[in-house]
């Protein structure tokens, strides 16, 4: 495949990443009690949450396969201690000690206890690189770097994550195999379905723009019907959301591929914050609470659109700033805020057969 066919994935995560910043967003707002329209809310965040995450393990999930051919089992697991566990750690302890600090002018009150507890117990947004480099670690260890991938297999792996997404919805389990097994289904149809692309390109691409129609119409349809007839929320757990999130999937990619194909330069934004995707998700939360004390405790500014506004904008060019501060050569040690130094580092020196 080549780069203009890949590069759909970075316009994917900039769509998502603006989705989860709302989200959270958002939330602050309602948990700080200003004035919002409850019904709007309530429906809007359930609309979000039904695919935002599963879309990030989808788009997590392409890389799976690539990685195991290129590092190998154990090769795989200690890049990804670097590129997620590493972040995780360092990320979980500054908001959480901030979250500490600043606890009066927030909406929680957090602990030490709290924030320590990270091994077992990941906290805010942090669950989902936990989750993620659970499950990295788990089919590095169930797949072969050599083994042959079938069909067969295919439909065996997917099949067996199905039977887990079912477990998780309909048994209690605990944190985090209920995750483990809610997430695993999207991670492997990444994983799989990138395996199987120039199958899937050569058989699609002529309907690329019937399918996007069909998959926003797919989309719209099932979401009404969720959450309209049927009154329920993403958080009921229904077998419904399975679909949900699967619409959402593949509507967002096939917007992500159809930005591509347009070459509109406007649209390249969204290519950008895709690559700026993880410094984002790392800080936002600070970046949007801060500006919201600022904004009401400092200011005394109650504008729920305002707050709405500035904190969406805080929670992108924030962390977009400050990795790009961390990047430049004179600020070297920053950099350690997002990868590890080479002495603390486990990737891998060279790829395995030397790619």
């Amino acid at each position: 495949m080549q780069q203009k066919r890949e590069n759909w994935v970075d316009f994917a995560k900039g769509i998502g990443i603006l989705l989860v910043v709302y989200g959270h967003v958002s939330r602050g707002i309602v948990n700080a009690g200003m004035a919002v329209d409850l019904a709007w809310f309530t429906v809007a965040d359930s609309v979000i949450y039904s695919f935002h995450m599963p879309l990030f393990f989808f788009l997590s999930g392409l890389f799976l396969l690539p990685g195991l051919k290129k590092y190998g089992s154990r090769g795989l697991v200690a890049e990804k201690i670097d590129s997620i566990l590493y972040p995780y750690l360092i990320w979980s302890l500054l908001q959480g000690g901030t979250e500490v600090l600043l606890s009066r002018f927030t909406t929680a009150r957090t602990n030490m206890t709290e924030v320590l507890s990270l091994l077992w117990q990941p906290r805010a947004q942090f669950w989902f690189l936990y989750v993620l480099f659970g499950l990295f670690v788990l089919m590095a260890i169930t797949l072969r770097q050599h083994q042959p991938v079938t069909g067969r297999s295919t439909l065996l792996a997917v099949g067996g994550a199905l039977a887990a997404w079912c477990l998780s919805v309909w048994l209690a389990l605990p944190f985090p195999l209920d995750f483990l097994g809610g997430y695993l289904i999207f991670f492997l149809m990444g994983a799989y379905g990138f395996y199987w692309k120039d199958e899937l390109h050569r058989y699609l691409a002529p309907y690329a723009m019937p399918l996007l129609i069909a998959s926003g119409l797919l989309f719209v349809s099932a979401e009404w019907l969720f959450h309209v007839p049927l009154r329920l929320l993403f958080s009921d757990h229904s077998p419904l959301n399975l679909l949900l999130a699967c619409s959402g999937i593949m509507l967002v990619n096939g917007l992500a591929m159809s930005m591509v194909r347009s070459g509109i330069r406007w649209l390249q934004i969204f290519e950008t914050l895709g690559y700026y995707s993880m410094p984002v998700y790392l800080m936002h939360i600070l970046a949007g609470s801060g500006i919201r004390i600022v904004l009401s405790r400092f200011l005394h500014i109650d504008s729920t659109w305002l707050h709405l506004l500035a904190g969406c904008a805080a929670g992108i060019l924030l962390p977009v700033f400050v990795f790009r501060l961390t990047q430049q050569p004179a600020r070297r040690p920053l950099q350690y805020l997002f990868r590890p130094p080479a002495w603390l580092s486990f990737k891998p020196d060279r790829p395995v057969g030397g790619q």
